[in-house]
């Protein structure tokens, strides 16, 4: 029984320093890239520090309600940002399900063309570049927070909020 017991734990452990040794600020970069790809608010939101979720909350709560005050504004700005979302649709969606549909007004080209990753890391800070064939290049500054690295700024962040 010991011996099963040791295994286990010996078996957790590498599970748990691999999981914490592959978290770098470009394996983000690519989780966040895969959330955008695939719509997927909630991840989305999840790869944000603490400082950027209260925002984007803030900005969604502050949005629904200049659609209480003012519908044919928002219904206006929903238009323009291509997520073809309507007043109605901030009515019952989360912020998860609204950064969903926002997100589907973001192009990034194909990921499988990203021909350079790179990283430069400032104590708990960390900035990463990709760069893919066309030239297009994309940076995002992360912080260590809550055991993995969390986005701070990005233009997908200024093209979105």
């Amino acid at each position: 029984m010991d011996i099963l017991r040791n295994f286990i734990i010996t078996l957790l452990t590498v599970i748990s320093i691999s999981s914490v040794a592959s978290s770098t600020p470009i394996d983000s970069t690519w989780d966040l890239l895969h959330a955008v790809e695939y719509r997927d608010g909630e991840r989305f939101l999840d790869l944000m520090s603490e400082s950027v979720r209260i925002q984007i909350d803030w900005s969604y709560q502050q949005l629904r309600e200049l659609a209480l005050e003012n519908p044919g504004l928002v219904e206006t700005l929903l238009t323009e940002s291509g997520s073809g979302l309507t007043t109605w649709d901030l009515e019952w969606m989360t912020t998860e399900d609204f950064v969903s549909r926002m997100l589907e007004g973001v192009y990034l080209p194909p990921l499988e063309n990203i021909i350079s990753e790179e990283a430069s890391l400032r104590g708990r800070n960390a900035e990463v570049s990709f760069t893919w064939y066309s030239g297009y290049s994309l940076s995002l500054q992360f912080s260590w927070e809550e055991s993995s690295w969390k986005v701070t700024g990005s233009p997908i962040l200024n093209q979105l909020f």
